[in-house]
């Protein structure tokens, strides 16, 4: 069993705009889950993300993971009303995309 891993986005990127912003968070988060690790993700300090960001650091994570185990092994701290409600509804609307496929 791993460990519970603080990641404090704010320590590895100065913005949360972009994609190229996202996938860093990604890799991290990626790697964490490979090591069993369990991952909260803190959004100390930062107000609101775009989707852009959402989709390349958490949404990205559908590739490699069903949503059950990201919700198991990952977590948001520090946040606010408006950034839980629109990762909320990035993985929701990708969920409901992917179930339009298989």
């Amino acid at each position: 069993m791993g460990r519970l891993v603080k990641l404090h986005i704010k320590d590895y990127v100065d913005q949360v705009y972009s994609n190229d912003d996202g996938v860093v968070i990604y890799q991290i988060l990626k790697n964490e889950l490979e090591n069993s690790n369990k991952v909260s993700v803190s959004f100390q300090d930062i107000k609101a993300l775009n989707s852009s960001f959402i989709n390349s650091a958490f949404v990205e994570l559908l590739n490699d993971y069903d949503f059950q185990f990201i919700k198991e092994n990952l977590s948001f701290v520090d946040s606010t009303k408006a950034i839980n409600n629109t990762i909320k509804s990035r993985f929701s609307f990708e969920i409901d995309e992917r179930k339009q496929y298989v």
